[in-house]
């Protein structure tokens, strides 16, 4: 099953995932943490909701960017790790490996809708007999479930 866990930005999309991680057996995924420097986002980190183990993913494109960031993607304010990427694909197909009942996925957005980001990881994801959680803006849920072919889905609603 897939459950797009969806709410308006800053809604607690990514708390309520990791709500739903906790009570779920046998679940692997990563979250999307914000870095905030001065009150606002300055970045963001994968987290691998087991492990805790984190990669950065994402970074105001006024900022450096880090050397090791090999061909990084320019998408609004901010310059994506492709690395992290594929990181983010590793936990997934460990979690197959591994038999995992459930994945958690954090998020799908305009760059996954623009077949680029996590794009992979989540098609991937959808093809597996893992219940799949993904993390999503309401207004990206229609587009989402085209782009995705995602047949049959619930909406579990953000927390504030």
């Amino acid at each position: 099953m897939v459950y797009l866990v969806s709410g308006k930005k800053n809604m607690g999309k990514t708390t309520r995932l990791g709500e739903l991680f906790a009570e779920t057996e046998n679940a692997r995924g990563f979250r999307s943490e914000k870095i905030h420097d001065c009150g606002r986002v300055t970045a963001y980190e994968l987290t691998d909701m087991r492990t805790g183990e984190t990669m950065a993913i994402a970074r105001l494109a006024s900022l450096p960017t880090p050397d090791e960031w090999h061909d990084p993607i320019n998408h609004g304010p901010f310059v994506f790790n492709r690395r992290a990427f594929r990181w983010a694909e590793e936990l997934l197909d460990a979690a197959v490996e591994d038999g995992a009942g459930s994945v958690f996925i954090d998020e799908l957005g305009k760059l996954e809708l623009k077949e680029s980001g996590l794009v992979e990881t989540i098609r991937k994801a959808l093809k597996t007999d893992m219940d799949v959680y993904i993390a999503i803006r309401d207004t990206n849920i229609d587009d989402a479930v085209r782009v995705f072919d995602i047949g049959e889905y619930r909406i579990i609603p953000a927390r504030d």
